[in-house]
């Protein structure tokens, strides 16, 4: 798998994640709620971005090493 296709998955994955918390969150409305979204899944959003712009690191330096053997 290509780094710009597991990119694509994680950015994807994130998405439904975040569909499917929204459901539940529409259901699930009290404190502990509001606790467990501040502590657990805020901070989703930024681990995927870190991690996707990772990947594109990893995959410019898999593009240069590509060429340097060219």
């Amino acid at each position: 798998m290509s780094t710009s296709a597991g990119r694509g998955m994680l950015l994807e994955a994130g998405k439904q994640f975040a569909r499917e918390w929204a459901g539940l969150h529409e259901s699930w409305t009290d404190q502990n709620a509001e606790a467990f979204e501040a502590r657990y899944i805020a901070p989703i959003d930024g681990h995927i971005r870190r991690a996707t712009e990772a990947m594109d690191r990893l995959a410019e330096a898999a593009d240069a090493a590509r060429r340097a053997c060219e």
